[in-house]
C-alpha cells in the first residue's frame, strides 16, 4: 500500500509539473518561428548572397555614389532620350554590383584560407587614408569631422578599414609574384618617352573675381602692402580660397585654362609682381612665386619611374586575372535576391499561386 501511494503522488507531482510547465514549452516553437521570420524579414534589403557574404541595398548604393564622377549630373541631364538614361543608370549599377561581387569572393578566399588580419594591418590602412589626404591638401584634419563631412559613420568607416586591409593581405601575394625585365622597361618607355618628361611649372597665387574693377582694386591693395593670400580669403569666388587663401601650388600650362596658362608661362611673366587677365569665366588676379624649367628624362634618368609605372600596370592585369578566377570560383555560391523573396516565392508555391 505504502508503495501505491508513493507511486501514486509521484505521479501527481509529474502531471502537476507537466500542467504547470507545458502551456510555456509550446512558446518555444512559437519564439522560434518569430526569431526566423524576424531575421527573414530583416533580409529584405540584401540584393545578392555569395555564400556565407552579402551584398546588400546600402552597399550598392554607397558603390554607386563612389563611381560616380563629378560630372556625372551635368552628363546625365545632356541626355535628353530617356532609354539612353537609363542605360547609363543601369551601367554603373551593373559596375558597381561587379565590384562588390569581386570584392565578396575576397572575403570568402580570406575565409578558405583562414586569412586574418591584425590591429597592425587595419591601422597601416587607415595611415594610408591619412596620406591620401595629406597629398590632396588636408594637411590638418581630423578622420572624424572628414566622415562627418561625407557622411560617413566612424563605425562604418572603421569596417571599411578592416575589408581593406583583408582585401590587401589577399593580394600581396599576387603583387609579390609580379617581376618585369629591362626588356620590358625599355618597350614601356619606347612607347611614349615624352610622357616621361616633366613641363616647365610655375607656383601660382590665383584670386577669382567677377569684374575688371574688383580686379584692379586687389591689385592696388596688394601694391599697397595687403596680404594677397588673405585678400583670396576675402574676395575669391573659388570654394576653395578659403582654406589655401589662393595658393593652387605647383602648375604645369596644361591643368590651367588656357587664358591662365599662356598669361603664366608667357616670358615676359616678372615673379612676385601681380597680374589680372580676363578669362572665359571671370577674371583673375595672380602671382607666379617660382618657375621650374622643363625637364627631358632619358631612358636611365626615368627608370625608377618606369618600373613603378610597368608594375602597376602587370600588378593590375595579374590581379585582374585572380578575382576572374575567384569569381569563377564562387559562381555556383551566388543567389540573386534575399531569403525574403525566396520564402514568400515559396510559400506562393505552396499555396498553388504559381508553379
Amino acid at each position: 500500500m505504502a508503495r501505491k501511494k508513493e507511486k501514486l503522488e509521484h505521479k501527481e507531482k509529474s502531471g502537476g509539473y507537466f500542467r504547470r510547465y507545458w502551456k510555456f514549452s509550446l512558446l518555444i516553437p512559437v519564439l522560434i518561428i518569430g526569431i526566423v521570420f524576424t531575421w527573414l524579414y530583416q533580409t529584405k534589403n540584401i540584393v545578392w548572397t555569395i555564400g556565407s557574404e552579402r551584398i546588400t541595398q546600402e552597399e550598392v548604393e554607397l558603390e554607386i555614389k563612389r563611381l560616380k564622377p563629378p560630372d556625372y549630373e551635368t552628363k546625365m541631364k545632356s541626355i535628353t532620350d530617356p532609354k539612353d538614361r537609363q542605360d547609363a543608370e543601369d551601367a554603373l549599377t551593373s559596375k558597381a554590383m561587379e565590384n562588390l561581387l569581386k570584392l565578396k569572393c575576397v572575403y570568402l578566399y580570406a575565409k578558405e584560407k583562414n586569412i586574418k588580419v591584425t590591429q597592425k594591418d587595419i591601422d597601416a590602412v587607415i595611415d594610408s587614408f591619412k596620406k591620401g589626404l595629406e597629398d590632396g591638401g588636408s594637411k590638418k584634419f581630423s578622420i572624424k569631422e572628414t566622415l562627418a563631412e561625407y557622411g560617413i559613420s566612424y563605425r562604418s568607416f572603421m569596417n571599411d578599414m578592416r575589408s581593406q586591409a583583408i582585401y590587401n593581405k589577399v593580394l600581396e601575394p599576387v603583387k609579390q609574384e609580379v617581376t618585369v625585365s629591362d626588356e620590358e622597361l625599355k618597350e614601356q618607355y619606347n612607347k611614349n618617352p615624352s610622357y616621361y618628361n616633366v613641363p616647365e611649372t610655375a607656383h601660382l597665387l590665383l584670386i577669382s573675381i567677377a569684374t575688371e574693377a574688383e580686379a584692379q582694386d586687389i591689385i592696388k591693395k596688394v601694391e599697397g602692402g595687403a596680404d594677397f593670400m588673405q585678400l583670396a580669403r576675402e574676395k575669391s569666388l573659388a570654394p576653395d580660397a578659403a582654406k589655401n587663401g589662393g595658393d593652387i601650388g605647383w602648375q604645369a600650362k596644361d591643368n590651367l585654362l588656357q587664358e591662365i596658362g599662356e598669361n603664366v608661362f608667357h616670358p615676359d611673366i616678372v615673379l612676385n609682381v601681380t597680374y589680372k587677365i580676363q578669362a572665359r569665366d571671370g577674371w583673375y588676379v595672380f602671382i607666379v612665386k617660382e618657375k621650374k624649367p622643363a625637364l627631358t628624362r632619358t631612358f636611365e634618368t626615368a627608370k625608377d619611374l618606369i618600373r613603378n609605372d610597368a608594375l602597376y600596370l602587370k600588378q593590375s592585369q595579374t590581379i585582374d586575372a585572380f578575382m576572374v578566377r575567384l569569381t569563377d570560383k564562387y559562381e555556383l555560391l551566388v543567389k540573386m535576391g534575399n531569403p525574403w523573396d525566396r520564402f514568400l516565392q515559396w510559400w506562393d508555391k505552396q499555396r498553388g499561386k504559381i508553379k
